[in-house]
Order: C-alpha cells, then structure tokens, then sequence
C-alpha cells in the first residue's frame, strides 16, 4: 500500500507541480492557529482599552459638567440684580442698594468660583462664536465689525458658551445710517 501512496503522490506531483508531496508539519499548522488566535486576543483587548477610555472620558466630562444646567438657569437672575441695581441708582435708599449690591458680588464670585465667567466684548471685533449680532449701527465712528454696545452679557462656563453676548456691532460709517432698532424692535 506505501508504493501505492508513492506513486498517486508522484502522480499528483506531476500533474500540479505546485503541490507538496507530503502534508505541512502539523506543528507549523498548530503555531499558525496559535499567531491568528494571539492577534484576535490582541485586537480585543485593545479595543475593550478603547471603550474603556472613551467611557472614563464621557464620565469625567458628564462630572465636570453636570452644573452647566443649573449654570445656564441662574443667568436670568444674575440678569435680574443688574437689571435691578440699575433701576435702583438714586431712587433706593443707601442701605437698600448696598445691600442688594452685595448679595450680587456674592452670587458672581460663587459664579466665578465655580468656572462661570462673563463675555462683556465692549470694543473687540465681533466674534460669532462668542457673540449674538442683534444690531448694526453705522456711524460710530469704530472700525466695522467691532462690538460698539453690549446689550446683554453673555457667560461661559468653563471651556464651553453658556450663553453668546448680544452685542451691537459698528457697521459701515461712509453711507446714510438705517435707523438702529433694539432686540424688542423699537427705534433708538
């Protein structure tokens, strides 16, 4: 039976030369099995690396900004003691306006303390990733393009925009000036 097997090998071989007479050593099949099985275990651990940095990522953003919320909803009343402070100048007595005056810092430095900052752009060029155009008012006397007015301040909180300043911005000064509306659309 062994010249049998001898002479189909020696058959085969001459019929496809590219054919090896005999078998691959089952050693070299067993390590190429091993090397495609490490780089499979490879590939998965660094992928389950990958998922597990972009998880510890999300967590560390979603904890540093689980305020901004709370941050953006306080800004109306912010907007409110200023709004109050100024209506107050001259008609509240002393006592009353310092006192009102003072719960405002408090509430701005605990603000400030925690990342809230303001955009109060007076004088710089406008910018629409900090910035909300409201107006254009020519004939200034700026440089176009430059904030002339804040109409209401805009804040951030810590690296992101909680809010853009509404800002007027100086227009063309060499042409008849439209007449500048305010957000609430009345004439100024």
């Amino acid at each position: 039976m062994n010249a049998r097997k001898r002479e189909e090998a020696a058959e085969q071989e001459r019929a496809d030369p590219g054919l090896e007479a005999e078998a691959p050593d089952p050693a070299i099949a067993e390590l190429a099995r091993l090397r495609a099985r490490e780089d499979e275990l490879l590939r998965a651990l660094a992928e389950q690396q990958n998922v597990n940095r972009r998880r510890r990522q999300e967590m560390d953003a979603a904890v540093i900004y689980a305020q901004e919320d709370l941050m953006r909803e306080i800004l109306p009343v912010l907007d409110d003691f200023e709004r109050a402070l100024k209506a107050m100048e001259g008609k509240a007595g002393e006592s009353i306006l310092s006192g009102i005056g003072m719960i405002y810092d408090r509430l701005v430095r605990i603000l400030e303390k925690q990342g809230v900052t303001p955009i109060r752009p007076q004088g710089v060029p406008f910018d629409p990733a900090l910035h909300e155009a409201v107006a254009e008012q020519a004939g200034t006397g700026a440089t176009p393009g430059t904030i002339v007015e804040v109409v209401q301040p805009g804040y951030r909180f810590r690296d992101r925009v909680l809010r853009h300043a509404k800002v007027i911005v100086a227009g063309p000064s060499g042409t008849a000036a439209p007449e500048t509306t305010t957000p609430s659309g009345a004439p100024r």
